[in-house]
């Protein structure tokens, strides 16, 4: 089994948020993280800052479907996968909600992941998502 390789890198994540009836929101965040390579999976980990919390944010890489990790200041469990509906999670202060996700596009190749997907929440579309996340490797 091989020893996994690590390498800090330069991460942008570029998220475009379309909810029903309300203007659609870009965030840019840029920050460092660390991308480790395990076998031929892909592993991004990043943390950003959002209303005074830490996030810690983990993305697990691929070509076909992707997973996105988030704990700290936010709890999510968001499985895509294109073409696939996918059961994930989300804590709030009053409990954990099912959410399920409907990826409509999905691409990777090394340095660059997009994806967009819808956002089901009690059997509704709550929002359509579009996220570019880019990494080059830290000087």
């Amino acid at each position: 089994m091989s020893t996994p390789v690590q390498k800090t890198v330069k991460v942008q994540l570029v998220s475009t948020i379309r909810h029903p009836n309300v203007q659609e929101e870009t965030i840019n965040i840029k920050t460092k993280g660390i991308l480790t390579l395990k076998g031929q999976q892909n592993y991004l980990v990043y943390e950003e800052s959002q209303n005074e919390k830490t996030i810690r944010t983990t993305v697990k890489l691929s070509g076909q479907n992707a997973l996105i990790l988030r704990s700290g200041g936010v709890k999510m469990r968001l499985p895509l996968e294109r073409g696939e509906f996918q059961t994930g999670s989300y804590e709030t202060q009053y409990g954990t909600m099912i959410i399920t996700t409907n990826t409509k596009h999905l691409h990777f190749e090394v340095g660059r992941f997009q994806v967009e997907y819808e956002l089901i929440i009690n059997e509704e579309v709550a929002g359509t998502y579009t996220l570019e996340l880019t990494y080059t490797e830290a000087e």
